[in-house]
Order: structure tokens, then C-alpha cells, then sequence
């Protein structure tokens, strides 16, 4: 999910600590958990400190990778919740423990369900899981928590305000992910089941994007009330392509391969050489594809730059791309 949603969670659950007689006996005791659950509900997110140290293709490799798995679950939550109870050496240090874990469990929980989705079950496997029925953004969930603040300031119980509201969150969750399913298989029926396909969440419970591929293709389209639209067709790209061939070499398609589906390549011949462009079909943005790997090569097939990340204006892609006097490799 996102950051605002992980924050707006974890106050959601630091209200839901209410239901403890605990927490609701000790005013110290709620403020320390809510600190640990805001904190715990954003830590495994701190893997962000890649990107500061070790650049932003790195960071597109690793983010929701060791920092969301099984061990980063433990050690997330025994590092937020002592920290936090250094500052509160007097109340209970179980409660915060226990509260503390839920929020990293439920970002974690709540990351694979999109379509990014985690390596969650590191350390046993690295594949990425992604259950691939909720948007990175869900407004339904957010207005469920506004509301519950809303009962929460005006004097309601909040440990019932929120347990009632999860529930309901659970409920749409569970409808949500029976819709997807039903989706998928209209959507293979509709091809006539001869490839593999990927249908991706939108902020509406009836729209879907679809990625759907074959040997040779890949369709992208719509799914909504009307049906299905496909809306672009690609080719497969010829992995014996010289230019393709010579950009899959650089790093920073390498951290982009890493933790993509559907990818396409392509190519556009420039003055000075080649730029080759990889994107991720599952990721459409109005008529673009954001998440995306370019190389720029020289007639001699030679990297001069290259970028990976989330692009939406190409004016700062080519921006990104400027190779630096000392480093003609990666910016």
C-alpha cells in the first residue's frame, strides 16, 4: 500500500488498542502504543535508506524485499517498540509489543495484496507474492478510517468504532478478492485460455486493467461492466536484438528485471546510438507505462546512461538520463 495508507492504519490500530482494558486504563500506555503502532505500521518501508545509500536501482530491486520478511517482521517489531519504550520505562512493555506486531504484520499482509506485491516469505523462498486484488491506493479503506476518527473524536469508544470498522474492511477485502478471481477466469475464457493472465486492481471495485500473454503477444486492455477492451497489442521482442541484448548487461535493467512481470522491450534509433526502452505491461498510467528501464548505447553498443524507476513526464526521463563528466554509466 502506500505511505498515507500505512500511517492512517496505524492510528487506526493504535484506536483499536482501545478495546484493551489495558490501554484503555492507561492515557501512557495508549500514547506509547500509538507511537509503536505509526511507526511499526511504516518500518518495513525504511528499507527507503537503499535509495539514499545505494541509488535508486537498487532500491527498485530490494524495496519489499528483506525489510518485509519473515525475520524483518521480528526484528521491526522488537527495534520499534523497545526504542518507544525507552521513552515510557512505566507502563506495560507487552501491550506495546503485541500492538507493535500487528501494524508490521498488517503492512506486510496488506503489501501482497497488490500487485507489487513482497518477498515475504524470506528467508524459505524469494519469489515475490502478490495476491494482486487491492490498488496501492484504496479510498474505500481510507474513508473507513476517517470515519472511525470521526466517532473516535466526538467521544465514541474506539476500540468498538475500529473493531467494527476492520470488520468491514474484512468483509470488503474478502469481496474484493472473490471479484478478481471471477474476473481472471472471464478474462481466459475470453482468450481462449491460451496464455497467462495478470488482471490488476483499480480505485474502482469494477474496473480492472488486464495484461494477458501469449508465446507471441501481449494484450493490455479493460475490464469493466461492458466487458473487456484490449487497448494495446506489443509483440514479443526479439531476444536476439543486438541492442536489447546489449542493455539487458546493464545494471540497471538487471535491478529492474528483478521484480517484474510482463516486461516488453523496445528500441529507437537516436543521432548518437540507441535507446532501448524495458517497461512493465502490468503498470498503466492513462495510455503509459511508468515503471520503466532505459538505456541509452552508442553506435558501438556501449551503455552512456541509464535509469530505472516510476516515469510519468518525459521530459524528466531525459532529465535522468544526462550521463555525469566522471561516470558515463548510470545517473
Amino acid at each position: 500500500m502506500d505511505t498515507s495508507t500505512h500511517i492512517i492504519m496505524g492510528f487506526g490500530l493504535a484506536g483499536l488498542a482501545y478495546i484493551d482494558p489495558a490501554v484503555a486504563g492507561s492515557p501512557e500506555l495508549a500514547q506509547a502504543i500509538m507511537i509503536g503502532t505509526v511507526i511499526g505500521s511504516n518500518a518495513p518501508d525504511f528499507d527507503y535508506g537503499i535509495k539514499l545509500l545505494k541509488g535508486n536501482g537498487m532500491y527498485i530491486e530490494h524495496h519489499r524485499g528483506a525489510s518485509h520478511s519473515i525475520p524483518a517482521l521480528f526484528l521491526w517489531t522488537v527495534l520499534v517498540s523497545s526504542i518507544t519504550f525507552l521513552f515510557f520505562k512505566d507502563v506495560l512493555f507487552f501491550p506495546l509489543l503485541y500492538w507493535t506486531f500487528l501494524a508490521v504484520i498488517l503492512h506486510v499482509g496488506f503489501d501482497i495484496l497488490n500487485a507489487y506485491g513482497t518477498q515475504a516469505a524470506r528467508p524459505f523462498t524469494k519469489k515475490w507474492l502478490s495476491l494482486n486484488f487491492v490498488p496501492l491506493f484504496d479510498p474505500f479503506i481510507i474513508l473507513v478510517h476517517l470515519i472511525g476518527f470521526s466517532f473516535w473524536t466526538v467521544g465514541i469508544h474506539s476500540g468498538f468504532v475500529f473493531l467494527w470498522g476492520y470488520l468491514v474492511i474484512i468483509g470488503y477485502l474478502v469481496v474484493r478478492f472473490f471479484i478478481s478471481q471471477k474476473n481472471k477466469k472471464q478474462v481466459i475464457q475470453s482468450m481462449d485460455n491460451k496464455g497467462i493472465c495478470t488482471i490488476v486492481p483499480t480505485v474502482w471495485i469494477r474496473k480492472w486493467h488486464v495484461v494477458y500473454e501469449t508465446d507471441q503477444i501481449y494484450y493490455v486492455g479493460i475490464l469493466d461492466k461492458n466487458g473487456l477492451h484490449l487497448i494495446h497489442t506489443f509483440e514479443k521482442h526479439d531476444q536476439l536484438c543486438p541492442y536489447i541484448k546489449a542493455s539487458r548487461d546493464d545494471h540497471n535493467v538487471k535491478h529492474f528485471l528483478a521484480n517484474s512481470g510482463h516486461v516488453h522491450a523496445m528500441y529507437v534509433p537516436q543521432p548518437k546510438g540507441y535507446e532501448v526502452r524495458w517497461i512493465d505491461l502490468r503498470f498503466r498510467h492513462n495510455h503509459h507505462y511508468p515503471y520503466t528501464a532505459v538505456v541509452k548505447l552508442d553506435k558501438n553498443l556501449q551503455v552512456i546512461s541509464s535509469y530505472t524507476g516510476w516515469i510519468y513526464q518525459s521530459k524528466k526521463l531525459q532529465q535522468k538520463l544526462v550521463p555525469s563528466k566522471s561516470n558515463a554509466v548510470q545517473m
